[in-house]
């Protein structure tokens, strides 16, 4: 008896570990008849985002949370705004398009707003009302000595904007 109870805490235990935790994921959606541009003062967390007439694109990658570390959640998003009725657009640092991006960063490691080092967007429209999208970029924070680097492939489907 003493070894089965030994056991069930044992299996219990091993199986209660990591409940509640964030196994880390990426979500692709566009938004249409959207705006998006950025808040004064820009604290790099949030954009304005409010009914429009142009096309956004929200990439976000939920990092996995660490059980050993508190308060160690990051979600980082990359933006692309493009006008309404495009259906295959590019754009790098160099290139003067009708393209807008953003990247922000929600965790508890310090807020700051960001410039692009290196950036290049792409996307298509499909047949099927989704978008193949690829974008590599890399931004500097402004307020302290750091770079952050994203980069995807991925299709990107209609997505209903939170209020």
């Amino acid at each position: 008896m003493r070894k089965l109870l030994c056991l069930l805490l044992i299996s219990f235990s091993i199986l209660s570990c990591g409940e509640g935790t964030n196994p880390g994921s990426v979500n692709r959606f566009f938004y249409m008849n959207s705006d998006a541009s950025l808040p004064d003062p820009n604290d790099g967390m949030y954009l304005n985002w409010t009914d429009g007439n142009r096309i956004v694109f929200r990439y976000i990658l939920d990092h996995p949370d660490d059980v050993d570390i508190q308060d160690d959640e990051l979600t980082e998003v990359f933006w692309i705004e493009i006008p309404s009725g495009v259906t295959e657009f590019y754009q790098n640092l160099n290139t003067d398009a009708d393209v807008e991006t953003y990247y922000t960063r929600m965790c508890y490691c310090g807020f700051s707003s960001y410039q692009f080092t290196e950036l290049e967007v792409s996307g298509k429209k499909l047949r099927n009302e989704t978008w193949e999208v690829s974008f590599k970029m890399k931004a500097k924070a402004d307020s302290f000595d750091a770079e952050f680097t994203l980069q995807d492939t991925g299709i990107y489907y209609p997505g209903q904007r939170e209020e």
